[in-house]
């Protein structure tokens, strides 16, 4: 064991010349770095007598914790390298109704598929407590409907998603091709709850055309997207919602998605993260096959 430039390396306890040998250094300079490591510790770490040299007790203490840090220093250096080759680990995932029950879940079965050693969970709520939870660092990452202005918070889009009226096949207005705003009242309407991304966009909406929520028959305020799309289907009322979260029902004839004329009824999902929070290795690697799957 010696201590060369400030580090400390363990060569075994062999003659000087030697470990200056294995060192690529000379035999004056490995006597040198055990002199100074001696001061350092203000202990006697060999004792010299002519040309041989035992280990005092001290020695022997020094050399046994070097081992086990250079040990350590191995098992840092092996860890640090896997970050940028190996996916494990657990990703845990804050969602707002809208892509979290449907684009999500698939995307994220289709990445643990990729990386067998990692284990996903999918936390679902609305937008705003989805960043609210990323700002407080309960979550590393989110997928939301709607930006929330956080200087905080960085939002990066992931793809676009389009708001479409739903009504039954026997409403009255499922053999339109499209519907205005202003067809939707009188109608028992089912309104998604405070925060989400679905009546952030709805209520912008409606304020370009001088309308507002009170404007409309809001007969029920429902919380998740399914619970909406269940109503709807039950016959309770009708609704506006992600286009994404009725493929399977309006391609089977259970419900139909009418366009409305004459608004711009998209939004964003975009991922959320902390302004000033580095990426781990998995959510990086996620956001990354996210947006080649999406594409």
């Amino acid at each position: 064991m010696v201590w060369i430039s400030g580090q400390l390396k363990t060569v075994a306890w062999i003659p000087f010349s030697q470990a200056a040998e294995e060192l690529e250094v000379s035999q004056p300079a490995v006597s040198f770095q055990i002199r100074a490591l001696e001061k350092l510790l203000e202990q006697r770490l060999l004792d010299r007598s002519g040309r041989r040299v035992a280990v005092t007790e001290a020695g022997e203490i020094v050399y046994r914790h070097a081992r086990r840090i250079l040990g350590m220093e191995a098992e840092l250096l092996r860890e640090l390298e896997d970050i940028g080759t190996r996916i494990a680990g657990r990703l845990v995932l804050g969602s707002s109704t809208g892509p979290g029950e449907v684009l999500l879940p698939r995307l994220l079965a289709a990445f643990r598929a990729e990386h067998p050693e990692l284990s996903v969970a999918l936390v679902g709520q609305d937008t705003q407590t989805v960043c609210d939870r990323v700002l407080d660092g309960e979550l590393e990452l989110g997928v939301v409907g709607a930006e929330r202005a956080h200087r905080g918070l960085v939002f990066e889009r992931l793809v676009r998603d389009e708001l479409v009226a739903i009504v039954p096949p026997e409403h009255r207005l499922a053999g339109k091709e499209a519907v205005r705003l202003e067809d939707l009242r009188g109608e028992p309407f089912l309104m998604q709850q405070e925060g989400s991304g679905v009546r952030s966009v709805l209520e912008s909406a409606l304020r370009t055309r001088g309308m507002r929520m009170r404007d409309l028959n809001v007969t029920m305020e429902i919380g998740l997207q399914q619970s909406v799309k269940a109503a709807v289907l039950d016959g309770v009322g009708i609704t506006v919602i992600s286009r994404l979260a009725v493929e399977r029902e309006v391609a089977a004839g259970d419900l139909v998605a009418l366009p409305v004329e004459g608004e711009d009824l998209v939004r964003d999902f975009h991922v959320v993260r902390h302004a000033g929070r580095t990426p781990t290795r998995v959510s990086a690697a996620f956001v990354e096959f996210a947006r080649g799957a999406l594409a």
